[in-house]
């Protein structure tokens, strides 16, 4: 009973493993360039001296700012945006980030609406290879329906990896000391 259990953990294991081999390496390398996502960062403009100093007095609609960033993201960026597809607030640096297509992002002072960066993010793309949110983005699927079947089934994948392989290590340790070899 024993042999057969192991046999069948062997080959279930070598099986899982063979087929989802790449999807762990795109894992831990995706994983391993997150932890670097600032490098991965174009700096479009900066201007720290428009960065909120000073007490919290009357902060701009955040109507009035998105156009505000948006002018000025069109000016700097040469692009032609209309409006951002997420806002950021940052009440305690009194500033607010409008993020846009193409992984565009400018961050602008609360109170006056002056930019004070504007990136370009890379680190977005890795991200979404990482957690499988790639296929969503490709499709245009707002559900993030692959995303959430790719993590269910690579998390569970490597839930399998750890239990078959931890018993394919202890199990010959423990048939070794019950025969008192070890």
């Amino acid at each position: 009973m024993a042999k057969s259990l192991l046999q069948n953990f062997r080959n279930l294991h070598k099986q899982f493993a063979s087929v989802l081999f790449v999807f762990f390496f795109l894992i831990g390398l995706t994983g391993s360039l997150l932890a670097f996502k600032s490098v991965f960062s174009k700096t479009i403009y900066e201007n720290s001296a428009n960065k909120f100093t000073g007490a919290k007095p009357q902060y701009l609609s955040i109507d009035s700012l998105e156009n505000l960033a948006t002018a000025a993201l069109n000016s700097f960026a040469e692009t032609k945006f209309k409006h951002s597809e997420k806002v950021e607030i940052k009440v305690s640096k009194g500033s607010v980030i409008f993020y846009y297509k193409n992984a565009l992002s400018i961050q602008v002072n609360s109170i006056t609406g002056a930019p004070i960066l504007i990136e370009k993010k890379f680190g977005g793309i890795i991200q979404d290879i990482h957690d499988g949110a790639i296929l969503d983005t490709w499709i245009e699927n707002k559900s993030s329906i692959f995303k959430k079947i790719y993590s269910i089934i690579m998390g569970l994948s490597l839930l399998l990896l750890t239990i078959t392989g931890t018993y394919l290590w202890y199990k010959p340790r423990l048939i070794k000391k019950q025969k008192g070899t070890v």
